[in-house]
């Protein structure tokens, strides 16, 4: 789902404007948090390849729903489309930085993701659309353990 730029197709501006484009794409791609465009009603319009890896252990692109994120969030936390309900339309900050514990999953690498940090942005009435900033804040999650273990 990550945008790609194809060659053959003619790009409006000058050589400057086009490496611009090549650039943002590239950085988008390789961006170490999870990005997602999507509609009001959860609808995936963009995402990129970090997105897809942390949204996996909620079962990205499996079954019915796969490619709606609220439907995949909806997984470990409803909570997050009833915020998104709430919004009512105007642009803002839906929730920044929620908590997703994610669920154990069998056989899976010591290293796998345990928490997701999620940011909704609703960006306005016109564009109706959510901006999703995902982080694996599994690494906080281990330490918060980690110190509870040393307090007992």
């Amino acid at each position: 789902m990550s945008p790609v730029l194809r060659e053959d197709l003619p790009l409006p501006g000058d050589a400057a404007l086009v490496d611009e484009y090549r650039a943002l794409l590239q950085f988008i791609h390789l961006a170490p948090v999870g990005l997602v465009k999507a509609r009001r009603d959860g609808s995936i319009d963009l995402m990129n390849p970090m997105a897809a890896q942390l949204l996996a252990p909620l079962g990205f692109g499996e079954g019915t729903g796969g490619l709606n994120l609220l439907t995949i969030l909806d997984r470990a936390s409803p909570d997050i489309r009833t915020l998104v309900q709430l919004q009512q339309g105007s642009a803002g900050v839906v929730c920044e930085n929620y908590r997703i514990t994610l669920p154990e999953a069998d056989h899976a690498p010591e290293e796998a993701p345990v928490a997701l940090g999620v940011t909704l942005m609703m960006l306005g009435d016109v564009l109706d659309s959510l901006m999703a900033v995902i982080t694996d804040e599994s690494a906080a999650v281990r330490l918060q353990h980690l110190k509870a273990s040393w307090r007992t």
